[in-house]
């Protein structure tokens, strides 16, 4: 059969559709994205700029080695601002634009923005991870796409009554400090009700909102009070200078505590010496530690790049290691065949011994969640947190 100039034209073009090299190149280079929504403005953006700093940082250098499987590897950022409402405006606006094909994970804000978001990350099937430890979000029953990149906050607290218990056994007073959101309300009923068992006495408790200007009525309660133990939570050194300060200038001498987000330099620094002895529990590398594998790549990437190789944040070290994980789990599950928000579930769930370079102790999930943690002591002399234990298994306490 003879076919005219316009048949074969469209024979032509629907072979080089098919065949063609650099339509299969075309389609190899679709990027692969990880979208962040981080907290660039309001009460923790020097927490959220950090965050997006370890996140382009992470981002080159897996782009310099290749990308993902040839892919690049590509961010889609937005601010929040530390409110749920801009971040689920935020995340609508991603999902609506981006193509599953491209966007396999999502990087939540806040205990708060997640647990608000859950039920539609779970319809969506959509693999993520948050700057929040809620023992909520780690439930592979209720939310199977949910990860938490270490332990929750009942985890931490758990360790930190542990920690009571090694130092003054039962019988030990304890004043609760947390913020009224759902950040600082987390734990707390855990910690009241493993204190109880514990034998231990809450003593008082303040709710405060996430940034105060006065810690007066805080220190008259402690002075009332006299306890042995202060635990905070739900701040990010956005109170705890403040009172621990205050409290020692009014004599009180209890022994000041908090979970992860009070696990950075910058309380030394604004509290001086009333922060010696603080005890904070942390799960990843702080930057000063050269014999971490992940700090060296840090300071390799940043020298390549020209770019300030002074401290870096626990806020950044925190994020680097998220994103060193989400990108070893799309090279497994590109590996597989399956860079897809399903495959991308699979290759989390397999990760197994892997470590970030020594940020975590291992992938080794416990109903989604990596349960162990380290507590730390301020050592205001020295301008550091000195470990005082091994990892503690927050899944065993």
């Amino acid at each position: 059969m003879k076919m005219n100039r316009r048949q074969v034209l469209k024979a032509g073009l629907a072979a080089s559709t098919v065949y063609s090299p650099w339509m299969i190149a075309r389609a190899q280079a679709r990027p692969v994205k990880l979208a962040a929504i981080l907290p660039l403005t309001g009460a923790f953006a020097f927490a959220g700029n950090a965050a997006l700093d370890a996140f382009r940082d992470a981002a080159d250098r897996i782009n310099d080695s290749g990308g993902i499987g040839g892919r690049r590897f590509e961010l889609v950022v937005e601010d929040d601002g530390y409110d749920v409402a801009r971040g689920t405006a935020a995340f609508n606006r991603i999902v609506q634009r981006e193509s599953p094909e491209e966007l396999v994970f999502v990087y939540g804000d806040s205990t708060g923005l997640s647990k608000a978001l859950a039920p539609e990350i779970t319809r969506l099937r959509l693999p993520y991870t948050a700057t929040s430890f809620s023992n909520e979000l780690a439930d592979p029953n209720t939310y199977p796409t949910i990860f938490v990149f270490g332990p929750t906050y009942n985890d931490m607290a758990g360790a930190l009554l542990q920690q009571i218990r090694l130092q003054r056994g039962r019988g030990a007073k304890i004043f609760l400090c947390y913020s009224n959101s759902e950040f600082g309300r987390d734990p707390i009923p855990f910690i009241k009700d493993r204190a109880a068992k514990l034998g231990f006495q809450i003593v008082g408790e303040e709710v405060t909102p996430l940034a105060i200007a006065d810690a007066t009525p805080i220190v008259t309660k402690l002075r009332q009070t006299q306890p042995d133990f202060v635990i905070m939570q739900g701040y990010v050194l956005t109170v705890e200078p403040l009172v621990v300060r205050a409290a020692r200038e009014q004599g009180v001498r209890a022994t000041f505590m908090g979970t992860y987000y009070s696990a950075e330099l910058a309380l030394m620094q604004r509290a001086g010496a009333a922060a010696d002895g603080f005890i904070v529990t942390y799960h990843n590398a702080y930057y000063y530690d050269t014999t971490v594998p992940a700090v060296e790549q840090i300071r390799a990437l940043r020298r390549s790049k020209g770019r300030d190789l002074s401290y870096r944040t626990t806020y950044y070290m925190g994020s680097w290691m998220a994103v060193d994980v989400i990108a070893e789990a799309m090279r497994r599950a590109h590996a597989a065949g399956k860079l897809t928000r399903p495959g991308m579930i699979e290759a989390l769930e397999s990760l197994g011994d892997y470590n970030a370079g020594g940020q975590v102790r291992n992938m080794r999930w416990v109903n989604h969640r990596l349960p162990f943690t380290k507590l730390w002591r301020a050592n205001v002399r020295d301008g550091r947190f000195d470990a005082i234990t091994d990892w503690v298994d927050g899944s065993k306490l």
